[in-house]
């Protein structure tokens, strides 16, 4: 439902050539590539604008005389040139930027680490490639999920990182938890994230060995950046397949206020496209976003973030394991906020500090019983950075984390299982670059848990060496600990915190526009979580005595290069991955688990008709799981996984207005993806236990929308 909503404020980028603006043109490269993103602006003023991804510029500026237009972009020279704004009301250029130099001369920490981001040239993603991507429909999860170290788990939507599972991989916005990341979900359909890629200049996904800075995450983090003040008023309106959305921004001198809304509902989109479900309440939803930023002094920044989402669907799920059909309504309501200020304290001190509150309920309708659960976060985070010379960095800081939980029940009766948690922790890293080439990285992290009554200390180390102008070769190696899932902690506080520990090697050859990447690593699990019955509601059913580990290597390679106006990256992964957690009755590859992944996006801009095409094919071996039609413990496996994913945006005028018609198709070839089955608990006359299979809501997925920019 949220597919396309997603995808818009990128699609609106590309039809940033609004006809009122006075000044216009291109940004590019020697080679004449676009250079998105880069700065354009009147000198001695506010009024400018960013290059959208095919290096189109275009703003409006009352200022008369001859004055002085500017381009900048990270790694190029910037460019000046006087212009006479008295001669023309309309002005067109096309500015042309020299690079600084070819080689990326510092070496960076990357074990572990991909980064997209706007703002840095040597990046592996940008977040424009996120929003293109069609395979990840507009979401940023669904966009890491072509990264390498990234399981598919199709009936899921989470991210699942080298052997972890999805609750391993912890989201943060601007360095502040996220404690509801992803939509609500019903039974073996797939979620999203709850943010537009298009909210972000930057993402850091690191899938092990992550910072000191980041904790409660077994597995990965992933933090977005929020977009920094906007410099230029707009508004918008789109009609899609699945709903409606508007938005205006508002710009002062050192401030810009952004709001957005919408209101989704796949009832259209469910006739459309053949459904494998069958719904009650066809999903529908009311969305709305309030970004506000505001410089102060020189280098401060303060910024706000709102959202808030109610949606509601319902749908005849068949619990094969009680071999009954259950109507099931899902009603969920979820308020995330965020304030942050960041800047400098005198010239070697800088100061990050933040305020994050998340409310989220969910009410589960099965049939005659109910279950509503609310969560509540609170987040105070204070840190600092303090720059002792030109080689070290001093960072250190603490976070608070007040987290409160409450499941009421109606089942034959009336249940209530509360826990409260205030989670306190400090961190400390220091980085020192021994020389141009070689840099090293110490930390720590401590945390106390009230509600687990323990306190951990965690050891951090990370170090890169450069091998040549363009590659280096980067270590890593850390300890993690988090707290059990809620679903565990509600029946027993008593538990420990899960364990991890990661040790990861990488190298990388990287120039502008092409990178080489491998990375091999090692994880150990202990103190998982272990019990008899997935349904035990006794504490003394429940332990620390699971183990697990995971071993694998990870191949990414992109090419921005070698075939004209073309973008092209190719991600493999192999693993090696075992547990003995949760009820298994032995040590096994999870059922999460694929041994081969690989992913291949490739994008192409049709100049001749104005079209942006991406496709995306996705490759993942069979999945293991537990057949008790057969002897032994996992004794059977999935078909292999396969899809291709399509999308096109084409550029037009509607009433004079840039607009743009944006197609998108999902599962382009109709495979008849299994993610893997749902036995029942008990064998028919024949002894047999029957099965349903776990797939897709729908065959093929297509959606349809129209965005006009004012």
């Amino acid at each position: 439902m949220k597919t396309v909503i997603c995808t818009l404020p990128f699609l609106l980028l590309l039809a940033n050539l609004s006809a009122q603006v006075a000044i216009s043109g291109r940004v590019l490269d020697q080679k004449q590539m676009p250079l998105t993103g880069a700065n354009v602006f009147l000198q001695g003023s506010y009024d400018g604008t960013t290059a959208d991804s095919l290096g189109n510029f275009s703003f409006k500026s009352k200022l008369k005389g001859t004055q002085i237009i500017s381009a900048t972009f990270i790694g190029y020279k910037p460019f000046s040139r006087k212009l006479n704004l008295d001669s023309t009301k309309t002005i067109v250029l096309n500015l042309v930027l020299e690079e600084t130099g070819g080689q990326i001369d510092e070496v960076v920490i990357n074990a572990g680490a991909f980064e997209a981001s706007d703002e840095k040239k040597a990046v592996i993603m940008r977040m424009f490639d996120v929003a293109t991507t069609p395979s990840a429909q507009g979401d940023i999860f669904g966009a890491l999920c072509t990264l390498p170290g990234v399981q598919k788990v199709g009936e899921d939507g989470r991210v699942f990182v080298r052997g972890g599972e999805g609750y391993e991989t912890k989201t943060f916005m601007d360095g502040m938890q996220v404690s509801s990341p992803y939509m609500s979900k019903m039974p073996d359909m797939p979620t999203r994230g709850r943010f537009s890629p298009m909210l972000f200049s930057g993402t850091l996904f690191s899938t092990g060995a992550y910072s000191a800075e980041y904790g409660q995450a077994l597995s990965s983090i992933v933090d977005m950046k929020t977009n920094s003040i906007e410099t230029e008023e707009k508004s918008s309106i789109s009609i899609m397949t699945v709903g409606v959305m508007g938005s205006t921004t508002k710009c002062w001198k050192k401030a810009s206020f952004s709001l957005s809304g919408d209101y989704v509902t796949s009832g259209l989109s469910n006739v459309i496209n053949k459904q494998q479900v069958d719904w009650i309440k066809n999903p529908a939803g009311v969305d709305g976003t309030l970004m506000f930023r505001q410089k102060t002094g020189k280098t401060g920044l303060f910024k706000v973030f709102g959202t808030f989402n109610n949606s509601a669907s319902g749908l005849n799920y068949l619990n094969t394991q009680s071999g009954v059909e259950q109507a099931i309504l899902l009603n969920s309501s979820n308020v995330y906020l965020n304030n942050t200020y960041n800047g400098m304290l005198g010239e070697k001190w800088m100061i990050k500090s933040g305020l994050a509150w998340n409310w989220d309920i969910q009410k589960f309708d099965l049939d005659k019983d109910q279950v509503a659960t609310t969560q509540r976060m609170t987040q105070a985070k204070l840190g600092f950075s303090h720059f002792l010379n030109e080689k070290t960095e001093l960072k250190f800081g603490t976070d608070w984390v007040n987290f409160s939980y409450d499941q009421k029940i109606r089942m034959n009766g009336n249940y209530r299982l509360p826990f409260i948690n205030n989670q306190l922790s400090a961190f400390a890293e220091l980085e020192y670059k021994l020389t141009k080439k070689f840099v090293t990285r110490l930390g720590a992290r401590l945390e106390n848990s009230s509600l687990l009554n323990g306190t951990t200390l965690t050891p951090r180390l990370s170090a890169a060496y450069k091998t040549g102008n363009h590659s280096q070769v980067s270590l890593a190696f850390g300890q993690f600990y988090q707290n059990p899932g809620n679903d565990y902690l509600k029946f027993a506080p008593q538990l420990k915190p899960e364990k991890s520990g990661h040790a990861v090697m990488t190298w990388q050859y990287q120039t502008d526009l092409k990178t080489f990447r491998v990375e091999g690593y090692l994880k150990k699990y202990s103190d998982l979580v272990k019990f008899t019955n997935p349904l035990a509601t006794n504490p003394l059913d429940y332990s620390n005595a699971g183990s697990g580990h995971a071993e694998g290597i990870d191949l990414f390679w992109r090419d921005k290069e070698t075939f004209d106006l073309t973008d092209y990256w190719i991600s493999y992964s192999w693993i090696n991955a075992r547990r003995d957690y949760k009820d298994y009755q032995m040590s096994a590859t999870p059922t999460y688990v694929s041994e081969h992944n690989l992913s291949v996006v490739y994008k192409r801009f049709l100049e001749k008709f104005r079209t942006y095409a991406s496709l995306t094919y996705s490759f993942a071996s069979s999945r293991p799981y537990h057949d008790p039609n057969l002897p032994g413990f996992m004794n059977a496996k999935t078909q292999s996984y396969n899809d291709i994913s399509l999308s096109l945006t084409y550029l037009m005028k509607i009433f004079r207005r840039q607009s743009v018609l944006h197609l998108m198709v999902n599962n382009l070839a109709g495979f008849d993806n299994v993610y893997g089955y749902n036995f029942s608990a008990k064998p028919n006359a024949a002894g047999y236990y029957e099965s349903t299979p776990i797939k897709s809501p729908f065959v093929r997925q297509t959606i349809l929308l129209i965005s006009i920019m004012f």
